[in-house]
């Protein structure tokens, strides 16, 4: 007798007699799904066993397809796929596994011990069984495990824990994802944006960073730490008379070999140009200067060789230790920066210790002594307006906006660096002082000079965070501008992207006082912070400022052109221009204008100018 197989359409069940048991047997073997008695059976239980083993055959049917597709699944995916017991020993693993670990059969995997052969560090197999064993899953860990050759791959795993019906783990399984070229790729963008691209040393935006969390942290770690803020002499002599390549390559020696001589731990940045700062964790005043000393004798010591001549330099380091009483990061650098002012007044190439509690030292070293110099300059009239053009990246444009800037001369009539005092401004309440008296200059120079200038020109401002603050001053510009005659479209005034978001409602409400007579704003330094374009959604202002620490590197950093675009894209589509502040080369104005960014300012435009030089004609 012939019988299809179990994989027909047809189901079969033989009847036989109770003498006939063997041959029931071989027709079940023969493809038969069951054989009956008969002699017992009834029609009932025929029709009741037909109609179980039809479903019988359609449900195992279903499950071997099922099966099928999991196997062809479990063969095929990209992904691997794992199974493994609670003695970290691989049960299953799929070919995509196989490959990922660099083996070459499922058989290797079986052999291979998990926490011992698999993960590169063992401290990730305790986590991650410590996880699933609290969790009963893994949701996308990232982990760096051992393939076959020892080289390591950045995986992302989500798995489980599969238990019997009384809750007893019975296995684990799971999927793994190779993500080692996307964590290159993170992490090489991470080190882009860190460092300096010149020198391999860490960035300002860098620099700022940790020591914003070393203060936010001075309660938990007091140190004692410091600041050292090195500002390198006679370098302006070398990459003026020898160029920008000699400039930059004595750069690079510089902080390599700054680089050999700072602690692991330590945070050696290059803030821009010639400027170096360093953070010194754990490290006392006499520890610091004595660091600080080592380093100059070291840059002092440098023999720099460039087309057959020996060049030499020197540092004037400024030394300030971080205490809780300085929490702000404007006061420590303000107060690094006064005393590497100091030491290059005293003679450069030098160390200069910026003590706290010392009066006559304070006055010595910079801010208390800043502060007089200020006073004096402003009943001496020693201070002037500068403009620095702001030039449209338009090909039919033919106007200019400017900064105004304010200059300081000292008693001899030598400009004085605005960074040397303006610290001082900040921290010793002149700021209002100071900007009162920039204004006045302005208005009463627009009053005799407006009407020489283009129609479109606008004139910007910069307003200090106590200017911000003060209702009073919102209403006496308000009074000022009004008296002056000069139309308030005529004037923007720049307010930090750190002042704005640090005090959002007083931003915007002066603003919305200022706006009502035309007066435009624009935030300046926009990108710093991690939630710029949040911010940049509730403030009013007509421009953005794109910060120069992405702008300066721009025609060759692909991540800062990256960042730049994003700003212009996002700006105007919130209906506001773009300015690309510190623009330094035609290579980066060529990129803006690709972008379509509306304005550039910057020592590729012009450099400041005393403000009775862009008047066209008198």
């Amino acid at each position: 007798m012939m019988f299809q197989s179990r994989s027909a359409k047809i189901s079969v069940i033989t009847l036989v007699d109770s003498q006939q048991e063997d041959l029931g047997e071989n027709t079940v073997a023969k493809g038969a799904i069951e054989y009956i008695n008969w002699q017992t059976a009834t029609q009932d239980l025929v029709t009741r066993s037909l109609r179980y083993t039809t479903e019988r055959t359609h449900t195992l049917k279903q499950l071997k397809a099922s099966e099928a597709k999991y196997r062809e699944l479990f063969e095929s995916v990209v992904a691997g796929v794992f199974q493994t017991s609670q003695e970290g020993r691989f049960i299953s693993a799929n070919p995509a596994l196989v490959r990922m670990l660099g083996y070459d059969t499922e058989e290797e995997l079986l052999a291979l011990d998990i926490p011992r052969d698999v993960y590169m560090y063992p401290e990730d197999r305790a986590n991650w069984r410590k996880a699933i064993d609290e969790d009963g899953k893994i949701r996308n860990a990232e982990l760096v495990l051992r393939k076959k050759d020892g080289s390591k791959i950045v995986v992302l795993e989500n798995s489980r824990a599969e238990t019997d019906e009384q809750g007893r783990l019975i296995y684990f399984e799971g999927t793994l994802t190779d993500i080692t070229e996307t964590h290159e790729q993170s992490a090489q963008l991470s080190y882009e944006a860190s460092h300096d691209p010149l020198t391999g040393v860490f960035n300002r935006r860098e620099f700022e960073r940790r020591l914003q969390s070393l203060l936010d942290n001075i309660h938990v770690q007091p140190g004692p730490h410091a600041v050292c803020y090195m500002d390198l002499d006679r370098f302006k002599e070398i990459n003026d008379n020898c160029g920008h390549v000699a400039g930059d390559e004595l750069l690079r020696q510089v902080a390599e070999q700054l680089q050999s001589r700072v602690r692991h731990g330590d945070t050696l940045s290059r803030l821009g140009g010639d400027e170096f700062a360093l953070i010194l964790h754990d490290c006392g005043e006499e520890d610091a200067v004595r660091v600080a000393e080592g380093l100059r004798t070291m840059v002092e010591d440098l023999r720099f060789s460039w087309s057959g001549q020996i060049h030499t330099i020197g540092a004037s380091i400024g030394i300030v230790p971080i205490s809780p009483e300085r929490r702000r990061l404007s006061e420590v650098m303000g107060a690094a920066d006064a005393a590497c002012y100091r030491a290059k007044d005293s003679g450069r190439n030098r160390v200069h210790l910026f003590i706290e509690d010392d009066t006559t030292a304070l006055q010595r070293l910079g801010e208390l002594g800043w502060v007089t110099r200020v006073k004096q300059a402003l009943q001496e009239n020693r201070f002037h307006l500068a403009a620095q053009p702001i030039s449209p990246l338009a090909d039919d444009a033919d106007f200019f906006h400017y900064e105004l800037l304010v200059r300081m001369l000292d008693e001899d009539g030598r400009e004085i660096p605005p960074g040397a005092f303006f610290p001082a401004v900040e921290r010793y309440n002149l700021s209002i002082r100071m900007d009162r008296w920039i204004i006045i200059k302005a208005l009463a120079w627009l009053a005799e000079n407006n009407p020489l200038m283009n129609d479109n020109s606008k004139f910007f401002i910069n307003l200090s965070a106590d200017s911000i603050a003060d209702i009073d001053f919102a209403d006496s510009l308000s009074r000022q501008i009004g008296e002056s005659g000069i139309p308030g479209e005529k004037l923007c005034f720049e307010i930090s992207e750190n002042i704005a978001t640090e005090n959002l409602s007083a931003t915007n409400r002066f603003i919305s006082k200022l706006k009502g007579q035309g007066c435009e704003f624009a935030l300046d330094n926009f990108g710093n912070g991690i939630s710029s374009f949040a911010y940049l959604k509730n403030l009013a202002v007509d421009y953005v400022k794109i910060d120069g620490v992405f702008v300066r590197s721009m025609g060759d950093d692909e991540i800062d052109w990256q960042m730049v675009k994003s700003i212009n894209e996002i700006s105007h589509a919130m209906q506001k221009k773009t300015i690309a502040e510190h623009v330094e080369s035609e290579k980066v104005i060529k990129r803006l204008q690709k972008l379509k960014l509306d304005f550039a300012q910057g020592y590729a435009i012009s450099r400041p100018l005393p403000i009775d030089q862009i008047v066209p004609s008198k």
